[in-house]
């Protein structure tokens, strides 16, 4: 399942997640487009969460679409600033990605 990026249909702002209204314009039609590849700008690993065994870090980054929007994505591994990633959505529908 992939991403779903909102594009103003007056301005062309893209943003993620919807709105009502376009924060540019105040325009209220948008077209979905697909966010299936991105750049990493930062990453970090949750160490500690409360109500948990702690035994596994989590791993997440702020990812800047192909689009646009900035997302924070789940990762399976670590990663860095610049590397290029593909983006999804797993069953939880939470934002998954993947080096490559």
């Amino acid at each position: 399942m992939s991403i779903k990026i909102f594009r103003c249909t007056h301005c062309g702002t893209t943003l993620f997640p919807a709105r009502y209204l376009c924060p540019s314009c105040g325009g209220t039609e948008w077209s979905a487009l697909d966010a299936e590849r991105g750049v990493v700008t930062a990453a970090t690993a949750v160490r500690r969460r409360v109500g948990t065994d702690n035994s596994d870090d989590i791993h997440l980054a702020s990812v800047a679409t192909e689009a646009g929007p900035i997302v924070v994505a789940r990762l399976d591994s670590p990663v860095e600033s610049g590397d290029a990633v593909s983006l999804a959505l797993d069953a939880q529908h939470r934002i998954v990605a993947r080096r490559g």
